[in-house]
Formats: structure tokens, C-alpha cells, sequence
């Protein structure tokens, strides 16, 4: 990693935002519009008990990744159909095509609504781990509320139309957590997993134990690595911001297997 640029992020202090710190406030409408991401740090703030969430929901994918293909594959994402509107099949296995990329990872879906209605029924592997996952969506959706609700403020909305208005809880939307795991790969077959992209929602909230994500540095047109950072989460900004609020920034990104 050494001789590979690295990205030089803002951090945030969600404790700071939280209590309507005002220079907090415009440092992360700053990171917002500038960038499209940053650090946000969840460190003795009320909301540190996302990074135990996390904990467990790392635990849960190291186990699910692990289990049997035969297993895995009984939630194959794209058996059912191309448009992925398969119930419970959420998981894609090593190697799926996408636009001619073959992608060295795997990965399984979880959606908000699935963790947030009682009634909705689990794969057996998901619905042994629901309570703390359930609780892992509450405490992330309360982050980002509060992240909306100052970028709100910072762009003067009303409070009839600001961000968090168009985030209702009750309100079906396709949120998601998205577990990814990449393949080791020798450095000589070390590629492009996935192509260059801009996510489509409001904010994506990453938390990574391993380096792999890299943005587009707008001014440089480098490529440069997020290193993951103790007891933060990575925040980037989506397509409905970008087009929707236009002065804030969309980052463009991709998964990047460093070289050594």
C-alpha cells in the first residue's frame, strides 16, 4: 500500500453534530459537497453502540461466507429472476458476470424492511441473528437521520421538505445492508472487481476491516485507497443527493484489490 495513493478524509464527530455543533455542521456540509465522503467518528458518542452492532454483524458474515456453497446457494440471487425480486434469495457467489467484469467477491443482501417487519420471513441463517440485526438498522438509521437533518439545516430547507421528511421509517424503500466478501488473489491476477459507480441512494454508511474501496480524487483524477479507521464508519454521498440537492457531490468509487 505504500506506493498507492491514499485519500486524506475529513472525520466527523457525530457526537459534535449531534449536540448542533455549528462548525461541526459546516465542516460536514463542507466534506459533503466537496468530496461526497468522509469519516465519520463514532467514538464515545452516544451512538458508539453501532460499532458493537457492527461487531456482530461481521460475525454473522464470516459465518454465513464461510458455511457450505450448497447452502449459500439455496438463496441464489439471480435463480429466480434477473430483476432480483427474489424473496429470499439474496446471495451472489464468486465469479457472477456483470457487464462482462467477472467479480472476485461474494456477497449477500439484507433489506431494512426484512429486519424492521416481524412478520416477514427470514432465511434461517438471517432469522438466528435478527435481534441484533434488527437493532444494528435502528442505531444506523438514527445516524443518518441525524446527518440528514444537519445537511438539511446547512442547505435551508423547510422543515416540511427537508431530507429526513423523505426518509420515513413506515414508508417502503430498498434500503439495504450489502455484505461483501473479496477473494484474496495473487498480485500478478490483481484486477478491477467491480466497475467505477456512484451509489443510487441518499448516503451509504461502509464499514470495512480491510483495505479495498477506492474514490476518484476530483482535482487529481487519481485513484486513491480509503484506509479503514478505528471506531469510524465511511460515509458517501448518492445519486439522489447529487441530483436532487445539486450542490452536493456524488462520489464516484469502486473495489480495488491493493497489489500487495
Amino acid at each position: 500500500m505504500d506506493s498507492q495513493p491514499v485519500a486524506h478524509l475529513l472525520t466527523i464527530d457525530s457526537a459534535r453534530v449531534k449536540n448542533e455543533d455549528q462548525e461541526e455542521a459546516a465542516k460536514l456540509f463542507q466534506a459533503t459537497k466537496e468530496d461526497g465522503v468522509f469519516y465519520l467518528s463514532l467514538q464515545e458518542s452516544s451512538f458508539a453502540e453501532v460499532l458493537s452492532d457492527v461487531d456482530v454483524l461481521l460475525t454473522f458474515a464470516k459465518n454465513f461466507f464461510i458455511s457450505s456453497e450448497e447452502e449459500k446457494l439455496q438463496y441464489d440471487i439471480d435463480e429466480l429472476g434477473e430483476l432480483k425480486l427474489n424473496g429470499l434469495r439474496r446471495y451472489k457467489p464468486v465469479g457472477r458476470n456483470f457487464g462482462g467484469n467477472v467479480f472476485h467477491n461474494m456477497s449477500h443482501i439484507i433489506p431494512a424492511k426484512s429486519t424492521l417487519d416481524p412478520a416477514a420471513i427470514q432465511p434461517p441463517i438471517v432469522a438466528r441473528e435478527f435481534p441484533s440485526l434488527k437493532e444494528c438498522f435502528i442505531h444506523i438509521r438514527q445516524i443518518l437521520l441525524l446527518l440528514l437533518q444537519s445537511l438539511s439545516t446547512s442547505l435551508g430547507l423547510p422543515a416540511d421538505v427537508n431530507l429526513t421528511g423523505v426518509h420515513r421509517s413506515h414508508i417502503p424503500s430498498p434500503d439495504i445492508v450489502r455484505l461483501l466478501h473479496y477473494i484474496a488473489q495473487p498480485a500478478c491476477e490483481t484486477g478491477i472487481p467491480q466497475a467505477a459507480h456512484t451509489d443510487l441512494g441518499s448516503l451509504t454508511m461502509l464499514f470495512a476491516t480491510s483495505p479495498g474501496l477506492q474514490i476518484l480524487n476530483s482535482r487529481t483524477t487519481e485513484w486513491e485507497y480509503i484506509l479503514p479507521k478505528p471506531d469510524c464508519a465511511i460515509i458517501n454521498a448518492g445519486d439522489r443527493m447529487a441530483i436532487f440537492l445539486g450542490p452536493l457531490f456524488a462520489m464516484l468509487h469502486r473495489h480495488s484489490l491493493p497489489s500487495a
